[in-house]
């Protein structure tokens, strides 16, 4: 039988760094595009060297996240799925509050920085921000008009 247990649990048991997270969050999204994720397709989107993919990949291996042998395939888990199903999910409603806000120049970098420290609490209320803003979108125009108003250009 197997157990089921919410996110944070998941986190909790694997302790997983910010870098390990940017590892599953990049095999999740290749992953979505093609079935077979191979060491050169993290180290080509990550920006780094085969190599140190290969380290972090066997350590994911350890923890449960995804199964890898040499010349093989990169395969998650489904935990590592659900882990990187939720990663994805954070970054981008991260990034879409980012751009409600008006942030406009290294929005993306923002969200790398903001993703590893924020807590699913403040994470939900964004959310729910989010989905205030996509159900009034008069109010959401409002917001806008502000902004533009404002010119804040930091």
């Amino acid at each position: 039988m197997t157990e089921y247990f919410t996110f944070n649990e998941y986190m909790k048991n694997n302790k997983l760094t910010p870098s390990e997270e940017d590892y599953v969050e990049m095999i999740y999204r290749i992953n979505l595009r093609n079935e077979n994720v191979q060491v050169k397709d993290v180290a080509n989107e990550l920006n780094i060297k085969p190599a140190s993919v290969t380290k972090m990949v066997k350590k994911l291996n350890e923890k449960g996240i995804l199964e890898y042998k040499k010349y093989n395939h990169i395969k998650l888990t489904q935990m590592g799925y659900k882990l990187g199903e939720t990663l994805l999910k954070r970054h981008n409603t991260i990034h879409k509050f980012l751009e409600i806000l008006g942030v406009e120049h290294d929005v993306h970098e923002e969200t790398e920085k903001m993703e590893h420290t924020i807590s699913y609490y403040t994470l939900e209320k964004m959310e729910m921000l989010i989905d205030f803003f996509s159900k009034y979108e008069g109010i959401y125009g409002l917001l806008k008009d502000f902004q533009e108003d404002r010119n804040l250009d930091i």
